[in-house]
């Protein structure tokens, strides 16, 4: 088994069909396949083999598709690097999973030169575009030019795949350790459920996320339809490009439908093409699903999952979507509710949402502990999420984990954001909290305690942040204490600081 087989029967059956639609580039499932095989016998030619981790650090572009379906079609684990991420934070995850490898575009060239040094296992950068000067191989080249037949070794489903990062509940980012079943699985299954062969989806979302990657370019792939895979959202251009390009399926966030919402000429839009519109990620507000309906005249379908889940444990297609509810098990997933001692809860009561099936991954690199706190002996694993499940097994998910912060999606660990923070020259103290963003959700605030004459604006602070880290994790307001409120302990109590901001 392996990934890359998704789109075999498609490759065999509709050879010209287009695949992968991207700005004025149509590239056919033959012409995919074709590119997949190239990449994966480029890598294989440079030294990569079973064992070795390749990372991808590229925005949301055909490029990062092919290269992620040749690197797991050649038996090299894949590292996917969300491209908004910056030095710090790069470095430490090409470290964790010792990343021989690395995949760039020219934006984000600079961050790898500076880091280059401090990651002693990286041997291998290859740069996306042509470089004048040849100081990297160019992938580019390598797709246009690569030469020779290609046998892939043998995969088995147990194999890993590739690997994700996540923030989780605690600390740094660690590292989803999923396999070829995992993914091959949730990609299937999700397409099964949502899309069918003459479908054309809008992938809105950033596809070095799982959301956008496995459930709506590999979903739908799977099922032989079509992808508009899109760089960057910009709320015009997407009406625009939706006009022009027809798709069946809108695939997003919510403050994604929030903007395309406030459009100051949506109503004179012709987006009647969009048959149903997705989103996962974060909670759509049940007012904003009935403005997406009344107003674009879309029908609503929503999933939850998390990278721990290959991405997707529920959902439900439209037709059967309860507004609130984000679905029931997928496929062979149980879903349960427990109590804080872990006795299963009868529907309609509130506990924590755990999951188990073919969609668990492996558990965390190099973190046994932090494996064994989330997944059970049972095949259990615990979300974190507070929900309740109705008498016909559909879920609600009804709170926040305990302290991330999810900005329109991206999550924020706030003990991450801390850590790069503290060294600041002018503080003594601080702890970062979610606070109400009407866009995006929620956005971090920083509580600080300054040291003594010492004076602090909020623009400082965010100049401070920006070569750190990435832009959705830099704070939007910034507050002075005398002492941050902790316990005996020392943990923070974040939510006394967090219930009131959400009660203003």
């Amino acid at each position: 088994m392996n990934v890359s087989d998704i789109i075999r029967p498609h490759v065999a059956r509709r050879p010209d069909k287009t695949a992968i639609i991207f700005e004025g580039r149509r590239i056919s499932f033959a012409e995919l396949d074709r590119l997949i095989d190239r990449a994966g016998l480029a890598i294989t030619r440079m030294g990569f083999a079973k064992g070795d981790v390749l990372s991808l650090f590229l925005p949301s572009l055909p490029e990062l598709i092919i290269a992620y379906l040749g690197t797991v079609r050649a038996g090299v684990t894949l590292n996917l690097v969300n491209a908004m991420l910056q030095k710090t934070e790069v470095e430490y995850l090409l470290n964790d999973c010792r990343s021989k490898g690395l995949l760039v575009d020219r934006k984000r060239l600079p961050i790898i030169e500076e880091i280059r040094p401090l990651v002693k296992s990286l041997t291998h950068v290859i740069l996306m575009e042509d470089e004048e000067s040849e100081k990297y191989p160019s992938f580019r080249r390598m797709l246009a030019g690569e030469k020779g037949t290609f046998a892939p070794p043998e995969t088995e489903g147990s194999d890993l795949c590739h690997l994700m990062y996540t923030s989780g509940t605690t600390g740094w980012p660690k590292g989803v350790m999923a396999t070829h079943r995992n993914i091959y699985h949730n990609a299937t299954h999700f397409g099964q459920v949502h899309f069918r062969p003459h479908d054309v989806i809008m992938v809105a979302t950033p596809i070095f996320h799982c959301w956008g990657l496995v459930n709506g370019t590999l979903g739908m792939l799977s099922r032989g339809g079509t992808v508009i895979t899109v760089e960057r959202f910009f709320p015009e251009k997407t009406l625009d490009d939706i006009e022009r390009l027809r798709p069946t399926v809108f695939q997003g966030v919510p403050p994604m439908y929030n903007l395309l919402l406030k459009q100051p000429d949506l109503d004179r839009r012709d987006v009647s093409s969009v048959v149903f519109c997705l989103s996962a990620a974060t909670k759509m507000p049940e007012n904003l699903i009935r403005d997406v309906e009344k107003r674009l005249k879309w029908r609503y379908a929503e999933a939850w999952g998390l990278t721990e889940v290959s991405c997707v444990g529920t959902t439900a297609p439209y037709m059967e979507t309860r507004i609130g509810s984000c679905g029931k098990g997928m496929d062979d997933a149980e879903i349960k509710v427990i109590d804080d001692r872990g006795d299963s809860l009868p529907p309609g009561e509130l506990g924590e949402l755990c999951i188990r099936g073919t969609c668990l991954t492996l558990g965390y690199l190099n973190k046994p502990e932090a494996t064994r706190g989330a997944f059970d002996g049972e095949g259990w694993f615990h979300s974190g999420d507070i929900a309740y499940i109705d008498e016909d097994g559909y879920a609600y998910i009804v709170d926040r984990k305990k302290d991330m912060i999810n900005v329109g999606g991206e999550k924020v660990f706030p003990s991450e954001v801390e850590d790069m923070i503290i060294n600041h020259p002018k503080l003594r103290d601080l702890v970062i909290v979610g606070i109400p963003d009407e866009l995006r959700g929620e956005a971090p605030k920083a509580y600080v305690v300054l040291k003594e004459k010492g004076t602090l604006t909020l623009e400082e602070l965010r100049e401070y942040c920006r070569p750190r880290m990435a832009p959705y994790k830099i704070p939007v307001a910034l507050e002075f204490l005398d002492e941050i409120p902790r316990l005996a302990s020392g943990k923070a109590l974040r939510r006394q600081l967090r219930e009131k901001e959400w009660k203003k």
